[in-house]
This record gives structure tokens, sequence and C-alpha cells, in this order.
């Protein structure tokens, strides 16, 4: 069985990528800088990019995962809220519009040579939410640590309307779209 490198210390993608792999966690911080002048797309796999090769440089035989999640409205992009008063600013934007969840991933195998990067949309629509509403939300602490500052598996689900693509791109990890990239890269499976 392949080594198998989480680089990440998010729960939500430990949580997913558990249910289908052995693996551990070995994260470094960067410096997580967003940028409104580059496409969201671009940003997520430069973020998932830096995070994935600080970790593989030091376990070229593992194959190393690290990705990156923003929301993104008409534009601006949304990263984790600094304090409720932002994540309070971020909801009210997003209350009653569409937005986009982009998650990028970055694989390597630096002893073969694999550093691969892909990505992620999927799209929100939350409900007209009243302002009591989102301050029962905030009392939830459930937006710290989460972009656009909600977490759609927990109590941010109900401000949800609709949405459309990959629900666990929403979450923060796109497992069936990188389980394809797996198997094309190095004819692994997480069945």
């Amino acid at each position: 069985m392949e080594n198998i490198i989480l680089a990440s210390n998010s729960p939500r993608r430990r949580e997913i990528l558990s249910h289908f792999i052995d693996f551990k966690v070995v994260s470094k911080d960067i410096n997580e800088i967003k940028d409104d002048s580059y496409s969201p797309w671009t940003t997520v796999m430069a973020l998932a990019f830096e995070k994935g090769i600080a970790v593989a440089r030091d376990n070229e035989d593992a194959i190393v995962l690290a990705a990156d999640t923003l929301v993104e409205l008409e534009g601006r992009l949304l990263g984790k809220p600094k304090d409720r008063e932002d994540a309070r600013e971020m909801i009210k934007s997003l209350r009653g519009r569409t937005h986009k969840v982009f998650t990028g991933y970055a694989i390597f195998k630096l002893s073969q040579k694999i550093k691969y990067l892909n990505y992620e949309e999927s799209s929100v629509k939350f409900y007209d939410l009243s302002d009591d509403e989102i301050e029962k939300y905030l009392d939830t602490l459930e937006y710290k640590d989460k972009a656009g500052a909600y977490g759609i598996q927990g109590k941010g689900s109900l401000l949800v309307e609709k949405i459309e693509g990959d629900y666990f791109n929403i979450v923060g990890l796109p497992i069936g779209k990188i389980n394809r990239d797996l198997v094309r890269l190095f004819n692994l499976s997480l069945w």
C-alpha cells in the first residue's frame, strides 16, 4: 500500500478521506495570500500547491494530497473570517444570492516527478436570511475556520436553498474527482 499524506489540518478533509484510505496528516504553515486580481481557480490551486510542496519535499516517496477552498461572489474572494463581525459581513453579502465554491488540490509524488494540480467548482444559493437568522448561525461559532464563514455539513446547511455540483467540494475535498486523478496518476483507486 502506498504511503499517503494529507497536507491539511482541516477536520473536514480528514473526515472525508478517512472513509476511503489510511493516511497520515502532515502540514506546514504557509502564507495564504488571496488576491482578487487572480481567478479563484488559480488562487486555490496555487495555495494547494504551496501547502503540498512544503510537505512533499520532506516526503518524496509518499503521495501527498493538499487542498484549499475559497468562496467567490461576483469576483470577490471570501476566505476564512477574521472574527464574528467579518463572518457577519460575509454571510450578509451571500444571503439571497448564488456564490461559487472552488477547491483546488495538488497531488505530489516527487520520487516519480509527479506534481499535479486540479480544481472543482460548485454553486451554492443561500436563502434570503433575516438578520436574526444570521445572528443565530453566528452564535453556533461554526463560521470559524470556514471559507465564506459557513460550513454546509453542519448548521450552515440551514442557510442553503440549493446547490449545483459536487457537495464534497463545498465541504472542502472533491473526493470523486480526486479518486479519478489518483487512478490516472498511480492506478490507485479509493474503492
